[in-house]
């Protein structure tokens, strides 16, 4: 059905919108199941991660919608690609929250108390760090893709502070990896919540990913 309706580049420019705000309500919602499975609040983790899948599959719809838009020619050619890239990459972001809180309910790795505090704070640091990227992709659907000065310097901003955000999480993925295999915790165990934490800390790689894209986009159009 989708192909059968003539979308312009204003639908484009507000289904990235749209998609944008979907992942990041994913994201909200990842960070609730995980904060209920951390509590052993098993029953509400499992509603809220049903929750989850369904804002997942929203985001899809959006983004096939959005793949019709550049079928039909919105935005110019050149561009085109690229902008494709940076919301597939964000969709990717949606992806691996959607695996964490699969992994936690299937797998129900073991987390113990003393560790829950340090996976809170990357879980948050995660979602604070989508809510930058979110300004960073507003800038590419309100400006004129690289072509605005002030917007270019706004970007720039954001994208240094999504770099410290990521640089921080590595820190901490580092100290509690560490915490993690110096204790007196059964090795299996060490492993389950590795990856665990492994699954939490792709999310912010993946935001990186993003941010580094649309500077690459911006600086190409600058030369």
């Amino acid at each position: 059905m989708l192909s059968k309706k003539k979308y312009t580049e204003k639908d484009a420019r507000q289904m990235l919108e749209d998609h944008i705000n979907k992942v990041g309500e994913v994201l909200q919602k990842t960070m609730i199941t995980l904060d209920c499975y951390f509590k052993n609040q098993l029953e509400e983790a499992k509603n809220h991660a049903k929750e989850v899948d369904r804002l997942e599959t929203q985001a899809d719809d959006i983004l096939r919608g959005f793949m019709v838009c550049l079928q039909q020619g919105a935005f110019m050619p050149l561009i085109r690609k690229e902008i494709f890239q940076v919301i597939s990459g964000v969709d990717k972001v949606a992806n691996a929250a959607e695996s964490t809180c699969d992994f936690c309910l299937s797998q129900r790795p073991d987390i113990h108390q003393k560790f829950r505090g340090a996976f809170e704070d990357i879980v948050r640091a995660n979602v604070e760090m989508f809510s930058d990227l979110k300004a960073a992709v507003d800038i590419l659907k309100l400006g004129t893709f690289g072509m605005a000065g002030d917007m270019d310097t706004n970007f720039y901003t954001i994208a240094e502070k999504i770099s410290k955000s990521e640089s921080n999480i590595d820190d901490l993925e580092w100290k509690l990896t560490r915490d993690i295999f110096s204790s007196e915790l059964p090795l299996a165990n060490k492993m389950h919540l590795h990856e665990l934490l492994n699954h939490i800390c792709r999310i912010s790689d993946l935001i990186e990913d993003v941010a580094d894209r649309i500077q690459l986009m911006i600086t190409r159009e600058a030369l």
